[in-house]
């Protein structure tokens, strides 16, 4: 694994993010760790000077088929160069609204495409990462932007799902789980994932959705240590609250969009309907620093057919700002 760091924070900005900091503002696993380049290992948070507490907007987005113009060997979407730029700039003015501190994203093709995104942002994120996962078919991936300091990237693409009839065996994510871990007080750990889509054999499909979901609920009892972590799962997993598919993270896991109503939950449009699609979940540990769970409707119609979604942690962070850094392969 490598990381690399592929682009610079104008001085001016850096200035202001660690100003910001400094007020406060606000069942086999294959799993592996990326852990970054470019500097040194992240010092103990223990030995950190943190700032006071503030609110940190953690969003999710589907950006629908964010592909640029190389024609590659699996089904991707061909863009020309006019009509990339017309998709990131579109995408550029959904996520400068929203302002989020951390960005999980899906449906984006590869990290050329997350760093040209990253880069037209008026403000763009020191910390991003994009592991190359599984979807062969069209070449999707999970992907995240951070200005929250990351201590550690983990890749659960290659871990075996559990058995399902309905399932092949050794069946593993559609894309991957991709674990980030923040520093901060109390520590957060954020999987990020996009669930198999409904496409296809319905029962079959329902069933690797739900594999795939008492996976990550596995992952979220491994993960949660010291006990005082909070966990966050988030992404598009492609099914409902009340379903099925979905149940081993719904009944292990606080959903702090659960007193929205129906037609607000809504994220995903679909020929005049549509459905609560995309999730920001956590465990008990969240429950004392999450608050203002919100779908952004609206303000991504003419690139997605997903609405944002986020939710504000109240973290102290350390009062040095997070060098730039890439987590990728």
């Amino acid at each position: 694994m490598k990381s690399t760091t592929r682009f610079a924070i104008p001085p001016l900005f850096r200035c202001c993010l660690a100003l910001f900091f400094l007020l406060g503002v606000q069942g086999c696993s294959e799993s592996f760790t990326l852990v970054a380049g470019g500097g040194s290992e992240p010092a103990p948070l223990e030995s950190l000077e943190v700032g006071a507490a503030g609110k940190y907007r953690i969003a999710s987005w589907n950006v629908r088929n964010l592909f640029d113009p190389v024609d590659d060997s699996y089904g991707d979407e061909v863009l020309q160069n006019s009509e990339y730029e017309e998709k990131l700039q579109a995408l550029v003015a959904v996520m400068e609204q929203v302002d989020a501190d951390f960005w999980g994203l899906q449906e984006v093709e590869n990290l050329a495409c997350l760093e040209d995104l990253n880069e037209r942002l008026s403000h763009p994120y020191p910390l991003l990462g994009l592991i190359e996962g599984n979807d062969h078919s069209r070449g999707i991936d999970v992907a995240f932007l951070s200005r929250l300091p990351v201590s550690e990237v983990v890749s659960h693409r290659e871990r075996d799902l559990p058995d399902h009839p309905e399932v092949s065996k050794n069946y593993s994510f559609s894309r991957d789980c991709l674990e980030v871990r923040l520093e901060s007080r109390p520590p957060v750990t954020l999987l990020v994932n996009h669930l198999k889509s409904s496409m296809g054999n319905a029962k079959r499909s329902a069933a690797k959705r739900r594999v795939q979901a008492e996976a990550i609920a596995e992952i979220v009892s491994e993960v949660d240590q010291p006990p005082q972590r909070v966990v966050v799962v988030l992404g598009d997993f492609n099914d409902r609250p009340d379903s099925w598919s979905l149940e081993p993270l719904f009944e292990k896991l606080e959903d702090p969009f659960a007193s929205l109503g129906a037609k607000q939950r809504i994220t995903h449009r679909y020929r005049g309907g549509g459905g609560a699609l995309d999730h920001i979940l956590t465990d008990g540990e969240g429950n004392s620093v999450v608050s203002d769970a919100r779908v952004w409707k609206g303000i991504a119609k003419k690139t997605s057919d997903h609405d944002p979604v986020s939710v504000e942690l109240t973290l102290s962070l350390p009062v040095v700002a997070p060098s730039e850094r890439t987590w990728t392969e």
